[in-house]
């Protein structure tokens, strides 16, 4: 004679009720933070005003030194030598000491040309000088 067991073909039974109750009160936290912060935007607030007129939070602009195939230096739309680059980032410097520069080289420019550049904005002060490139995917 065979004895059936219940336990066959069937699996256990996992209780998930806790585990959405979890996901909910976690859907509305978001909800709740997300309406919160809208919130805390849109409230009117003079804000204080700095010396210099500008905002506290501004950011440094970022010098962008394009170099040439030829070796030409290219601030902005303006051509200067490399020296004219220098007193330039000094001057930069002085206004603001966390000045960021970008150098970017052209593809055909010599290495030489780039890292002068570089070296230029190092001996004026700047603390960020990046050589910029673009990736290929």
């Amino acid at each position: 004679m065979r004895i059936r067991r219940e336990a066959e073909g069937q699996g256990e039974v996992i209780n998930i009720s806790s585990l959405l109750d979890v996901m909910f009160i976690l859907i509305i936290f978001f909800l709740a933070t997300t309406t919160f912060q809208r919130e805390e935007r849109d409230v009117r607030v003079s804000l204080p005003e700095a010396a210099a007129g500008a905002t506290l939070s501004e950011a440094p602009q970022v010098i962008v030194i394009n170099v040439l195939e030829d070796g030409r230096y290219l601030v902005g739309q303006q051509a200067m030598s490399l020296e004219q680059v220098r007193e330039a980032l000094v001057s930069a410097v002085d206004e603001r000491p966390g000045q960021r520069v970008l150098v970017r080289g052209d593809q055909a420019a010599r290495h030489g040309h780039v890292a002068a550049a570089v070296l230029a904005a190092r001996r004026a002060g700047v603390q960020e000088a990046h050589i910029g490139y673009q990736l290929v995917q």
